[in-house]
């Protein structure tokens, strides 16, 4: 019986090659599905129920479109026809990829299918494999969104990103890039970042790069470039302030450079800076002023000292006011007259006209001043200490741009012209025609005081000019007649600051040049006679610095000190340890320097 053995024994081997694939079916993760000719199911494993949620008894024998989605069974019926034709799909050999599946509850989820084919006596089987990659498809999905949103931040980002490889050359180049550089991104990619570098920097800028990919940090702090330059594609550097990060990609280094244009802000710190010393120097100015005026008053009493110096006080304080609410840009000459006249004149006894006219900055106190001292002048001894006087205030703008200011008088005492100039009408003088550079005509006639200024254009205009010579009438006041300590010349452009200090070191021996009120007017008085012992120089006058004068004394070896309201003098180094007195003035101080300054020359 030997023939009858090897039947049994080989039916026994297909047997369990039949236990084998039954087992490799039933164990497989994947689903498997075959299909026969008329592609109905004849294989559906259990992965294959598990994932279309489907038995297998309900499954044998169904088309196998059933497990399909009805938009994609043209598509299918192509492919699989395709396949059993040539083995063949119109993607690659026996794969179909990724596909779309259909649960038996009407889920559509995707998959990954590859197919095959047998010949099993007349019938041809076709096989598939399916792999549920749903999970897959949605970590991909996160991925992608993550790199969406990722580029989505890059490209709508303020600042600008650009990150290198680690030869320094550009990798990513975002549109806020391209407006602060001026390059498109195109031509940026792949060139070396220190292009935007300017070349004085460059060297420095490569060290910054590695110490930050040797250790993580600059020498500066972590992570930080600080503030730096960067160079425009036009050639214009601007300031930046940068932020520097590194990451390893695939075995790469990538760093990333955030940048910031702080131009605009760089300019608002200066102007920032700009206000505050300024500010700082109008204070110790208006301190210095008040200064003056309480050294300058004089009084027959105590209470008439204190009347004196409360009302000078009070028109200087009202001048700031109207300064500070103009944010320093001047003020109207009308709003000026009123408010110095407001506590002076009864109902219809004061008569002001004119046009607008906005006064410059450093025209608003000094005319508040003249304008002060007139009117009190006239309660005191003009027409408003009487009932039946009258005040005139009128001006007209001239065709040479110059300002005409009148102050008529009527209807009250005879008058007459004043044997010696007190300390008001010097003020008044002194403020009309040194510190406004103008023109002063004070008549007497016996109707009442009618004086006539006539303002350069300056006054009401932002544009500066040199101020005007010093009248015969104010330098007699200042000038003393003991010479003990030298010539010294004054420049100062605040009147009632520079007639304080000119009576002051009058008062301790110096024979006083000036005082000038600008730099014109100082070489004026300057190459008019021999040079002065000695200097004493405001920084700011009316706007023009004092330096050109500083270096034509210092060539002509002439002894200087400052005298200012600045703490520092930033804009000339050469002159920031030079010996200087800050306002308000202490005149002993500054006699001091200037002994020492003249000793030291």
């Amino acid at each position: 019986m030997p023939g009858h053995s090897h039947m049994l024994q080989s039916e026994r081997s297909a047997l369990e090659t039949m236990q084998r694939l039954e087992g490799i079916l039933a164990s497989a993760m994947d689903a498997i599905i075959t299909v026969n000719d008329q592609q109905r199911v004849v294989v559906f494993n259990p992965a294959a129920e598990r994932m279309f949620g489907l038995p297998s008894s309900e499954a044998l024998g169904e088309h196998i479109s059933r497990f399909i989605p009805l938009r994609h069974h043209a598509a299918h019926a192509e492919h699989i026809q395709r396949f059993i034709e040539t083995g063949d799909t119109n993607r690659q050999m026996g794969s179909l990829g990724a596909v779309s599946g259909l649960r038996a509850s009407g889920e559509e989820f995707p998959i990954e299918a590859s197919i095959s084919q047998a010949q099993i006596g007349d019938e041809r089987l076709a096989t598939v494999i399916l792999r549920d990659i749903t999970e897959r498809r949605a970590a991909e999905e996160a991925v992608l969104e993550s790199r969406r949103r990722m580029q989505a931040i890059v490209e709508s980002a303020m600042d600008a990103l650009i990150t290198v490889d680690e030869r320094q050359h550009i990798l990513v180049f975002n549109p806020a890039a391209e407006r602060m550089f001026g390059v498109a991104a195109s031509d940026a990619i792949g060139s070396p970042i220190e292009r935007f570098v300017p070349e004085r920097f460059r060297a420095g800028h490569g060290r910054h790069i590695d110490r930050f990919k040797e250790a993580g940090m600059t020498n500066r702090r972590m992570g930080a470039l600080g503030a730096v330059s960067a160079l425009r594609a036009n050639g214009e550097e601007f300031p930046v302030e940068a932020s520097i990060s590194q990451v390893k990609v695939g075995g790469a280094t990538l760093g990333t450079v955030i940048l910031r244009d702080i131009t605009e802000r760089r300019a608002n710190e200066e102007a920032r800076d700009l206000l505050a010393r300024e500010v700082d120097h109008r204070a110790k100015n208006a301190l210095a002023v008040v200064q003056a005026v309480i050294s300058l008053t004089r009084a027959a009493s105590k209470e008439a000292f204190v009347t004196a110096v409360r009302g000078r006080i009070s028109a200087l304080g009202r001048a700031h006011s109207l300064l500070a609410q103009n944010r320093w840009q001047g003020g109207d000459l009308a709003q000026i007259v009123m408010d110095e006249m407001a506590g002076y004149g009864r109902d219809g006894h004061v008569e002001i006209t004119g046009p607008s006219v906005a006064l410059r900055p450093n025209a608003v106190q000094p005319i508040s001043l003249l304008v002060h001292e007139l009117a009190t002048n006239a309660v005191k001894y003009g027409a408003l200490s009487v009932e039946g006087g009258r005040v005139r205030v009128a001006w007209t703008l001239r065709r040479d741009g110059a300002l005409g200011l009148v102050w008529e008088e009527q209807g009250g005492p005879p008058v007459a012209a004043p044997g010696s100039p007190g300390f008001g009408s010097t003020l008044v003088r002194e403020v009309a025609t040194r510190q406004l550079a103008g023109e002063l005509d004070i008549q007497w006639p016996a109707t009442g005081m009618r004086l006539t200024a006539i303002l350069p254009q300056a006054a009401h205009r932002s544009e500066l000019s040199g101020a005007g010579s010093v009248s015969p009438e104010a330098a007699d006041d200042v000038v003393g007649a003991s010479p003990r300590r030298g010539r010294l010349l004054v420049v100062e452009d605040e009147a009632l600051v520079a007639m304080a200090v000119a009576q002051d070191l009058t008062n301790l021996g110096w024979d006083i040049l000036g005082p000038a009120a600008s730099i014109e007017e100082a070489h004026r008085l300057l190459t008019a006679g021999p040079l002065p012992d000695a200097a004493v120089l405001d920084v700011n006058l009316s706007g023009d610095l004092v330096y050109p004068l500083a270096e034509w004394l210092r060539a002509q070896q002439v002894p200087f000190v400052f005298c200012t309201g600045y703490e520092q003098l930033e804009s000339h180094p050469a002159y920031e340890q030079w010996p200087r007195v800050r306002k308000p003035v202490d005149v002993q101080l500054l006699d001091t320097e200037l002994l020492r300054a003249r000793e030291a020359a």
